[in-house]
């Protein structure tokens, strides 16, 4: 055979094998994926509030430490 066949073949069995991961897949019914949107929604809310009240503490931190400097 040549390369361009072999190729094709394997490709041909890569799909045929990623056709048999896919149907081994349980997917989330539609109360356990509302349940997790509201679980990332929730942490994503939580860590922008940290990290903005991090920022602002070391923020106003500089400040002070700029200005007792001067």
């Amino acid at each position: 055979m040549s390369k361009v066949a072999d190729a094709f073949k394997s490709f041909g069995e890569f799909l045929r094998e990623c056709g048999a991961e896919i149907r081994k897949i349980s997917w989330p019914n539609r109360q356990q994926l509302i349940g997790s949107v509201w679980v990332v929604g929730s942490l994503i809310l939580l860590l922008s509030l940290y990290v903005f009240a991090c920022d602002f503490v070391l923020g106003r931190t500089m400040t002070w430490l700029v200005k007792l400097g001067e």
